[in-house]
């Protein structure tokens, strides 16, 4: 392809636009200096020097005493000064041209001098300044629209591909140029599906896991029950057996809420759910907890209020939010309160780690492999995000406040 038929790229469109730019100012400015500000005063103050010779030369005609404007002096061969008497008929302007003015003419064989100060024109100098000002106005007003017309043009095809990025639009717009907008519009999409293959991977393989470890724990846990239930009621293996059922039962629920975050936010299963013998289930299961310890608790709650969600995945945000409570609480109360699609989980314990952000938990955070309250945390915060839910942690000595509001304030986003 001919270097003049190739398409500019974003460097020269930018260059071609600020050349073009300065190409219109210095027209401008060419245009401006075009004009000759004394030859313009000289003309105004000539006609109107002329336009005063003609009412004076229609008076003298008529015989009338003629009537000068303020300013004026109207003189003839007799009394006219000395240093007037060598002007030839015409215009002048004496000594500079602020000093004064002359109009010479002659009427019925006799010469009238027509004098005026500068006096009277000094508007003009506010005049042309106005002018000259207002040039100049025009001059930045064109450079404005002229800049911020190129300026478009120029960011268009960038705006273009940023707004297709934040709608995720595919394919990406100007993949098939050859400047700096199609080099990035191929970066972008090639990201872009390196990221959807890395999301179908991550949830195949967490769909597999998943299907894969149900299996074993089923057996174990069928396993663990089978022996509780042949053990005598005063063994000491009997308390082992029934934590070991405890154990599978929450992995296989811990297996059931990482299948549904694998899958799209907008296609997951909901209905009505009860919130109060939603948390009364979670209040029962965390008994074994709060065994042995002075910790009281306490359920506020609408008897009837529902939320339109998925169950297992409003079951586990709100039974670890409990557990972790009734797990860390040493002694004290721990209130659960409902109010219409709040619902606040309150306790006496000590609070939050200082390496855990209450706005932002991470997952399997150094500090908090050994007491696996990371990875609850880090649960509670995906779910929370996949259905659309918002949630503010407050964390002091004095303890721990969730407060979560459920119902989505935006459409849920696709979250990995």
């Amino acid at each position: 392809m001919s270097p003049l038929l190739r398409p500019l790229t974003l460097r020269m469109r930018i260059i071609v636009s600020f050349v073009l730019l300065m190409v219109a100012v210095m027209g401008f400015v060419v245009a401006a200096e075009q004009l000759d500000y004394d030859e313009l005063r000289a003309y105004v103050i000539s006609r109107s020097l002329h336009d005063e010779m003609a009412h004076l030369r229609a008076a003298l005609a008529d015989g009338r005493t003629p009537t000068l404007s303020p300013g004026s002096e109207l003189f003839d061969r007799q009394n006219v000064p000395e240093d007037l008497h060598a002007y030839t008929p015409g215009y002048y302007s004496i000594g500079a041209p602020d000093v004064w003015h002359l109009l010479v003419f002659d009427l019925d064989d006799q010469r009238y001098y027509l004098r005026q100060g500068a006096e009277r024109y000094q508007y003009l100098e506010h005049v042309i300044d106005a002018y000259a000002a207002l040039v100049i106005l025009l001059c930045i007003l064109c450079a404005f629209w002229i800049g911020r017309l190129t300026a478009a043009r120029v960011i268009a095809p960038i705006t273009l591909l940023a707004d297709a990025v934040q709608r995720k639009q595919t394919p990406f717009p100007y993949q098939e140029a050859r400047d700096e907008i199609g080099v990035l519009a191929r970066a972008f999409a090639r990201h872009s599906e390196e990221a959807e293959q890395f999301l179908h991977r991550e949830r195949c393989f967490v769909g597999d896991a998943s299907h894969e470890l149900r299996t074993p724990l089923a057996i174990i846990s069928g396993a663990a029950e089978t022996i509780v239930h042949q053990l005598p009621h005063d063994s000491h293996l009997r308390a082992s057996g029934e934590r070991i059922v405890r154990t599978t039962q929450e992995m296989q629920r811990q297996l059931s809420c990482l299948l549904l975050l694998s899958r799209d936010p907008q296609r997951l299963p909901r209905q009505e759910v009860q919130l109060r013998p939603l948390i009364e289930e979670c209040m029962a299961r965390c008994q074994p907890w709060l065994a042995g310890k002075p910790v009281a608790l306490l359920l506020e709650a609408e008897q009837a209020h529902s939320v339109h969600t998925n169950a297992e995945l409003a079951r586990s945000v709100l039974w670890n939010l409990i557990r972790n409570a009734c797990q860390y609480t040493d002694r004290g109360e721990i209130r659960i309160l409902v109010r219409g699609t709040t619902v606040c989980i309150a306790d006496t314990g000590p609070g939050l780690p200082p390496s855990i952000d209450p706005q932002q938990f991470q997952r399997f955070a150094p500090s908090l492999r050994e007491s696996g309250e990371g990875l609850g945390l880090s649960i509670v915060q995906r779910v929370v995000e996949h259905l659309g839910w918002h949630m503010a942690v407050e964390s002091s000595a004095q303890g721990c406040r969730f407060t979560l509001e459920l119902t989505p304030a935006r459409t849920p986003t696709r979250q990995g």
